[in-house]
């Protein structure tokens, strides 16, 4: 689609890519939202504690607890931000041990599932110890995709 005028041109560009990475993406972002809603639960209460006209004491309480909490969102929002941002390695290996979401594959990788409730759930048919499995996992160790491995008949 473009539209030509003497000001205006544009081309609408759609991107289509591998769905284990669309998944991995969704659910790494899942995260990102979620450090972000933490970080907007404390910033008000920042600005509030700056504007305080109440006692010193009080005043001074609440803009600590907001700092810290503010302080603490932006670090979480940073960490995960840059897994969103980061490339992913694609990782394939045996399930070793299932807890929680917790996950290790055979030689000692061990890695945090930050897949959907729903995705998770529907793994635990399959995702028993001795399983070949296929990840997407982010730089600091969360996996935001898993599947089967592929058979190699």
């Amino acid at each position: 689609m473009s539209e030509s005028g003497p000001a205006a041109s544009y081309t609408v560009v759609t991107l289509t890519g591998d769905l284990t990475q669309r998944t991995y993406a969704d659910n790494i972002w899942q995260e990102t939202q979620t450090s972000l809603a933490l970080l907007a639960v404390f910033l008000p209460w920042l600005v509030y504690g700056l504007l305080f006209k109440g006692s010193r004491a009080g005043g001074s309480v609440l803009l600590v607890i907001a700092l810290l909490g503010t302080v603490g969102g932006s670090w979480l929002t940073s960490l995960s931000l840059q897994s969103y941002a980061a490339l992913p390695r694609q990782v394939s290996g045996v399930v070793s041990r299932v807890d929680g979401r917790q996950l290790s594959l055979a030689g000692e990788t061990r890695v945090y599932l930050v897949i959907s409730p729903a995705q998770l759930r529907s793994a635990d048919g399959w995702l028993k110890p001795g399983t070949p499995v296929t990840l997407w996992v982010s730089p600091r160790g969360q996996a935001g995709y898993i599947g089967g491995a592929p058979s190699s008949d």
